[in-house]
């Protein structure tokens, strides 16, 4: 069931991405003149579903930008690093991750953004405390209005299978968030 998961999100991560493998890419744009970094810091707030316990409230801060070491021929990459606190049933988790997005507008101010990510993982059980990598996979939706910006994200995020209680080997999950954000 994991491995048909991974396939899965790895072959539409491949297909909603295909527009951006074809062209010219750019490596370090950072140091090209007109550069802009495009910042946008931003409170998030959601449901997470890990497993062993039941879902609940998973509060965070995310701060995104225009990645400076590579960008795609068309739309644009974005680099987005994050923290995520979820506290329920026990289990304790902080979540941090960077998560590039190949982000493409769909419509006026409305960009649609899909990529892999990379994390760091500390669990605690209240007997045991754990730190884990973890990978992720997501999309993110996201409006701005002038400098504020309204983005709505979820991703999957798979821990590898340390003992983070007896009986419980990882903390694989599922977060839905929405985020409100000021850019400068």
């Amino acid at each position: 069931m994991k491995t048909a998961r991974i396939l899965l999100a790895a072959a539409a991560l491949t297909a909603a991405a295909a527009p951006a493998l074809a062209g010219d890419w750019k490596f370090l744009p950072v140091t090209e003149k007109g550069y802009a970094p495009a910042f946008v810091a931003s409170v998030t707030g959601g449901v997470m579903d890990p497993q062993h316990v039941k879902s609940g409230d998973a509060w965070g801060l995310e701060l995104a930008m225009n990645c400076g070491l590579l960008q795609a021929p068309t739309g644009v990459i974005r680099t987005k690093l994050s923290v995520t606190k979820f506290d329920k049933g026990g289990l304790d988790l902080t979540t941090v991750e960077l998560n590039p997005r190949w982000t493409t507008p769909i419509a006026r101010d409305l960009t649609l953004g899909v990529g892999p990510g990379i994390g760091w993982v500390k669990a605690d059980s209240g007997n045991r405390n754990v730190d884990m990598f973890a990978w992720q996979v997501g999309a993110d939706l996201d409006y701005r209005i002038g400098q504020l910006n309204l983005g709505l994200g979820a991703r999957w995020q798979d821990t590898v299978n340390k003992t983070v209680a007896t009986g419980q080997a990882g903390a694989d999950n599922w977060l839905v968030q929405a985020k409100v954000g000021v850019a400068f």
